[in-house]
């Protein structure tokens, strides 16, 4: 399920890239409804960036780390950035910019399939594909690659910097998608599994957001846990009619 207006201690790899590198992970990602329906209708992929926040120990170990892990987790496609370190409570908070893309899939028949389709080898990716059960539904989910961020994982904590810094890999993390309503027209998302049970019970959570408006969708442990093992998950499905 999906927990609405909630940033939860504990998340992903985008991804979760970061979770590699401090003690807690926050990501935020704006996607449009527009850009929802463009990529849906068109398949013309639309760019994405995710503000991505980690805590460290100090700030010259923010520095520190979080150079290497741009340097480790970046790719040609997937470019992460590191945008600055500050002093943060008892630590320092560090910054990023990851850039990927909102894509349209049709999916497939296994994760494995569904996995390779969308990613194309990147490291993570958003994609707009037609709900499994209802045909008035287009859903938008989170796909990482797992593989490559474990290796990715391995080798920054073999790093002296790492070692020196005490980062033994345990991350808590939250995903966030600020959704914004960009149409002339209110905006409905269903925030549950909504092929659970066959059809649409009564009691589904519903997102409503007018024209011009904007709220926010967080994974909860229970998503976050099952994106940690498939390599995805659908973030909200959105009512077409």
């Amino acid at each position: 399920m999906i927990a609405r207006r909630t940033l939860l201690a504990s998340l992903a790899a985008g991804i979760a890239a970061l979770a590699l590198t401090g003690c807690q992970i926050d990501t935020r990602t704006p996607i449009r409804v527009s850009e929802i329906l463009s990529v849906a209708q068109s398949g013309a992929p639309v760019p994405v960036s995710a503000a991505i926040t980690g805590q460290f120990v100090t700030e010259p170990w923010c520095k520190d780390e979080g150079t290497m892990a741009v340097e480790t987790i970046s790719t040609p496609n997937v470019p992460l950035q590191l945008t600055g370190c500050a002093a943060a409570g008892n630590g320092a908070a560090g910054t990023f910019q990851l850039a990927t893309n909102l894509i349209r899939t049709d999916g497939g028949q296994s994760d494995d399939v569904i996995l390779t389709n969308v990613l194309e080898g990147d490291t993570a990716r958003f994609a707009v594909f037609p709900h499994g059960k209802h045909k008035d539904l287009l859903s938008v989910g989170l796909f990482l690659n797992l593989p490559q961020l474990q290796a990715a994982q391995q080798k920054l904590l073999a790093m002296p910097v790492f070692k020196r810094g005490g980062y033994d890999g345990t991350t808590n993390f939250s995903f966030t998608i600020d959704i914004l309503n960009d149409t002339d027209k209110p905006a409905k998302f269903y925030l549950a599994d909504v092929s659970a049970g066959g059809d649409l019970p009564s009691d589904e959570a519903i997102l409503t957001i007018p024209p011009g408006g904007q709220d926010t969708v967080t994974l909860d442990a229970q998503t976050q846990a099952k994106l940690g093992t498939t390599g995805w998950v659908n973030f909200m499905s959105m009512m077409t009619k």
